[in-house]
């Protein structure tokens, strides 16, 4: 046989074995057919399709069981995601869409449109697969937000640094403050008009942290003060958002405009006590240290004082001067230790940490010339002032 001949009874072969997509109706539901953009909870059976006459026999009595690879009826808990925009596979997302409360569908997924050539438990690579899913619950379809037709003209309120903001609604639940989780509906667009992105787009709202460092400068400032209910316009210059770096759908040097609807503004009080929050600077007493450190004691400690030649043990948070938190170890969880006098960290902290008594916390304001100089450092500009909240903890 000739290698032509050979290779179309392989392809011939291939294009038998391989199941077509097609959707069946088990069981007809009740309700709104769901869309694309919907957030959905079903339960469902997954099927290697080797047997197609086994998994029909088991999707239409219950009482016949074919091996499967995946039951979320075992597990007692619905698999929820957004339907239609990539959470799952594409066998998934096609084959949904138009499902109501109730209706128990049957898809028969070739490989292409499932995991591919990829291998996962219980599935091998290349497997046509067939799914039993019922929808149990759909959230009601948001409605989108509008870029406005003249954003200039919105009554912007300039909070400096390069953010403007506008409340289109005031709210009055609780209110917003850092070490609150928020969740916010969100949309963004580019001062062009064009979207990059949007939480209704996903069906959920986005879940954050207040004062983390989680998110963009013109965000952390922006929403501050925002109350549950409340619908809030930012208008972020690059400086307060991706700056020179290019995100996603977002170029460099972008001013970016934002519509935050605050859905719940909840405080954590461990959260909050094992957390940094930018300082204001201008209520704190400072002390002169040598070189021209400034640093000023906030919490008191006792004990042995961090002397030369000892590891010393420390959490920390530094932000600049605007506010922007470009490290912490507080966000890893894990205190940071150095040898005091070695060298190995910035000037500033060598004679900052100097002196501090186990359970002491500082604020250090540090002058380029003891930070990173007029090169600068990964975020940090040169010729930035730094400004760092250090706890020290003891001597390893």
């Amino acid at each position: 046989m000739s290698k032509l001949k050979f290779f179309l009874v392989l392809l011939a072969c291939s294009a038998a074995w391989a199941v077509p997509f097609k959707v069946e109706t088990l069981k007809e539901g009740s309700g709104e057919a769901i869309r694309a953009g919907q957030l959905i909870q079903v339960h469902y059976k997954g099927y290697l399709a080797v047997d197609s006459a086994v998994v029909d026999s088991a999707a239409k009595d219950t009482t016949v069981e074919a091996p499967y690879f995946a039951n979320s009826y075992y597990s007692g808990s619905p698999l929820e995601f957004t339907v239609g925009v990539g959470q799952v596979i594409e066998g998934w997302d096609k084959g949904l869409v138009g499902m109501k409360i109730g209706e128990v569908r049957k898809l028969s997924v070739p490989s292409v449109m499932a995991y591919g050539d990829n291998s996962l438990e219980g599935i091998p690579p290349n497997s046509d697969l067939m799914f039993v899913v019922e929808l149990v619950h759909a959230d009601k379809p948001l409605e989108a937000d509008k870029f406005p037709a003249d954003v200039d003209k919105l009554k912007w309120r300039d909070m400096g640094r390069g953010l403007k903001v506008y409340d289109e609604k005031t709210g009055s639940g609780k209110l917003n403050a850092a070490g609150n989780i928020i969740k916010v509906h969100y949309t963004g667009w580019l001062l062009s008009g064009r979207k990059f992105g949007s939480s209704k787009d996903l069906g959920k709202p986005l879940e954050t942290i207040m004062g983390a460092g989680k998110m963009i400068k013109g965000w952390e400032t922006g929403l501050e003060g925002m109350r549950e209910g409340g619908v809030r316009w930012l208008r972020v210059s690059p400086a307060m958002g991706y700056g020179a770096t290019a995100f996603s759908m977002i170029p460099p040097n972008s001013t970016l405009i934002f519509r935050v609807e605050m859905v719940s503004s909840d405080v954590d009080p461990e959260l909050a006590k094992h957390m940094d929050f930018f300082p204001d600077t201008t209520l704190l007493k400072y002390e002169n240290g040598p070189e021209g450190l400034r640093y000023a004691v906030v919490k008191q400690g006792e004990g042995e004082p961090a002397r030369s030649g000892h590891r010393a043990i420390v959490h920390y948070t530094g932000w600049m001067v605007n506010g922007y938190k470009f490290d912490s170890s507080r966000d890893r969880g894990q205190p940071f230790a150095f040898e005091l006098g070695a060298g190995n960290v910035i000037r500033g902290w060598e004679l900052g940490v100097q002196g501090m008594l186990p359970g002491e916390k500082r604020i250090l304001v540090v002058p380029p010339g003891l930070g990173y100089g007029s090169r600068g450092a990964g975020p940090i500009p040169g010729g930035a002032t730094l400004i760092f909240a250090v706890e020290y903890l003891g001597e390893d």
